[in-house]
């Protein structure tokens, strides 16, 4: 594969940041930030180079795919570009996380992929209904997802056949099984926890989606319908229902409250289990090195009526009101990056979830998931899942999360009651709803 050359953009100068510039050999040349690294990024160079020499040949189309650092850089440098009146600064599409969802949802710039299908005679019909929903904002796909993703049970599969287990289907399954996960060295330390784990946004966004089919964590059905005003898992308790279960976890000692370093416990067979996202598949994998064998399976439900399934999670593609030409450029672009074939590319070399329905039923694509059964457990998981639980798309983004965290982690160490953690994980919450909009203005 040759390699594409690529420029790392500075905040300054300003012409660095411009979008796809007329070059005098007569083509339309746009640019694509994103923050593809490592494997992930090799991938995704593959994609923009086959589109080159192939469509993008045929349509007088070149993409310049611009590494822009982590999701957070590329989303900080979009800001400071994003703050002025000049459109020529942003960049023609944009890769983003779930954080930049709320300023997407906000730039007066932002042209919505609903909207850019439409007026260039096309539709997202092609897209999966998750996908779709997961982007839907006050009734319009503002983005199209591209690096999809899911929440996964990840085991220790060698131990669980050791020990005649099977993945847990509930929470109560886990909590059941613990003991036997558990080991402890001569002096009763334990030397291997059941799960490792502290809730924050990303897991309750499946935790609390899934209850009673469908649930949400705040009104504005988790702010896809406009900004979020309030909380409402206090009132419909399934804040409760899900730290119950969590509690009774914790009591079997099988639950460690670690916030980082997950993925390298369980490597190390130091954890019999975890919660982490399908993106992680490729590098759990490599991290075990044949230790044990891996196992993964559906996140365990909160109870027997918790049957919404999990959220789309991961990253979605952006774009912005540019000139006729580019904007032609940019759909016939995003069209092939999202194409079946094209997702059947990425989703074997990264993992990544396809987006286009059409992609399943590809006979690549199914002797894939037949040759790597593991991949095929979150699709299928996907699947099976509610389009309508969504992740939550919140001001304050950081402080919801260590409210979770800081909050369920507290409720464990310190016993305590799980009524007034949801009280005041609400109250919480609500405050830093309330002061985005008396800060706005609204």
């Amino acid at each position: 594969m040759r390699k594409l050359i690529f420029t790392v953009l500075f905040l300054i100068p300003a012409m660095l940041f411009a979008n796809g510039a007329r070059e005098d050999d007569g083509r339309v040349h746009i640019t694509w930030w994103h923050s593809n690294s490592g494997v992930i990024g090799e991938a995704s160079d593959q994609l923009v180079e086959d589109f080159n020499e192939g469509i993008g040949a045929q349509e007088g189309i070149v993409v310049e795919a611009i590494y822009q650092g982590s999701a957070n850089d590329t989303l900080t440098k979009l800001r400071t570009v994003a703050q002025g009146d000049d459109v020529s600064q942003l960049p023609d599409l944009v890769q983003l996380d779930a954080t930049g969802v709320v300023d997407m949802a906000g730039n007066r710039h932002l042209y919505y992929m609903e909207d850019l299908a439409a007026d260039q005679g096309d539709d997202l019909s092609f897209a999966l209904d998750h996908a779709l929903e997961s982007m839907r904002y006050q009734g319009k796909v503002i983005g199209l997802p591209f690096n999809a993703s899911t929440l996964l049970f990840y085991y220790n599969k060698t131990l669980f056949d050791s020990l005649g287990l099977e993945p847990p289907r509930t929470l109560d399954d886990l909590t059941a099984m613990a003991p036997s996960l558990i080991q402890r060295d001569s002096s009763g330390n334990v030397t291997r926890y059941a799960i490792a784990s502290v809730p924050t946004t990303y897991e309750l966004c499946s935790f609390i989606g899934m209850q009673h089919g469908l649930s949400y964590i705040t009104d504005m059905a988790n702010g896809h319908e406009g900004t979020p005003t309030r909380t409402v898992f206090e009132e419909e308790g399934t804040l409760k229902a899900f730290l119950v279960k969590w509690q009774e976890l914790y009591a079997t000692g099988g639950l460690n409250n670690l916030t980082s370093g997950v993925s390298a416990e369980f490597a190390a067979g130091r954890t019999a289990s975890m919660l982490a996202s399908t993106s992680n598949l490729t590098s759990v994998l490599e991290a075990i090195d044949g230790r044990f064998e891996l196992g993964v399976a559906s996140v365990p439900m909160v109870d027997e009526e918790a049957t919404g399934g999990v959220n789309l999670s991961g990253g979605a593609l952006f774009t912005f009101h540019k000139d006729a030409q580019t904007e032609r450029a940019v759909w016939i672009f995003t069209k092939y990056l999202t194409s079946a074939e094209a997702q059947l590319q990425w989703h074997i070399a990264t993992g990544y979830l396809p987006v286009n329905k059409a992609t399943y039923e590809m006979e690549e694509y199914q002797a894939h998931c037949e040759a790597n059964p593991l991949f095929a457990v979150a699709s299928s998981q996907l699947l099976a899942s509610n389009p309508m639980v969504t992740g939550l798309w919140i001001p304050n983004a950081y402080q919801v999360y260590y409210s979770f965290q800081s909050n369920i982690r507290a409720m464990l160490e310190e016993g305590g009651d799980v009524d007034a953690t949801v009280e005041r994980m609400a109250h919480e919450i609500d405050g830093y709803l309330d002061d985005f909009h008396r800060q706005n203005g609204d």
